[in-house]
């Protein structure tokens, strides 16, 4: 495992195409040092302990995202470690406790609406329920809705993948017409298909798998 080598040859494919987050979710602390000694600025969550952790040895640079489930009981705690940016929102509930928690701390939380396109998965806004979340959310005083993100069906071929990407666009593009301010993100690709996610629209793209192996 080279995790300096990896990360150079992700970094130098995207470019300036894409926002790459490297989701820590099975790496160490050692690990993820060497992450940020490579130059990485943006880490990616599943849980809150593990963001609490690393948390202690990061500096102000590095952006955390918390990219996981987000348990309604745990929005709290996720809010506590000052997330740079929330990914997996998906419901008016989540929206709300995610405010309120916000609006305690005099913050304004920046979060993505996760849709769901991969139909064997319990998390994501259904497609056609997405309407409805984006314009009860983006009243909200204390979250700013900076885009969509999706967790699609994973298959051996990336190229199966395109039809989500591509669908995702559609959603993004839509709801810049329903945000009172234009989305910047759409977050989406992992480590097998990345390029393809880049060529369907997308600006973030979340890897792990090809950092650490």
């Amino acid at each position: 495992m080279n995790i300096k080598k990896n990360i150079d040859n992700v970094l130098n494919t995207v470019g300036s195409k894409a926002i790459v987050v490297i989701a820590v979710k099975y790496a160490n602390l050692e690990q993820i040092k060497t992450v940020l000694n490579a130059g990485a600025t943006n880490l990616g969550f599943n849980t809150y302990q593990q963001m609490e952790e690393v948390k202690k040895i990061i500096d102000n640079h590095v952006k955390l995202h918390f990219i996981g489930t987000l348990q309604k009981n745990k929005a709290k705690k996720v809010m506590a470690l000052n997330p740079a940016l929330i990914q997996s929102i998906d419901s008016e509930e989540l929206c709300q406790k995610i405010n309120s928690a916000a609006k305690k701390s005099d913050k304004i939380q920046d979060i993505l609406i996760q849709v769901k396109t991969d139909t064997n998965k319990t998390t994501g806004i259904s497609p056609p329920n997405l309407e409805k979340l984006l314009k009860s959310a983006d009243i909200m005083s204390h979250i700013n809705i900076l885009g969509l993100m999706t967790v699609h069906p994973y298959s051996d071929n990336p190229e199966n993948s395109r039809q989500y990407f591509s669908k995702m666009n559609t959603y993004f593009k839509k709801s810049s017409k329903i945000l009172r301010n234009k989305p910047k993100y759409l977050s989406m690709g992992m480590s097998n298909d990345y390029k393809i996610a880049i060529e369907e629209g997308a600006n973030m793209v979340r890897i792990g798998s090809a950092i650490f192996r």
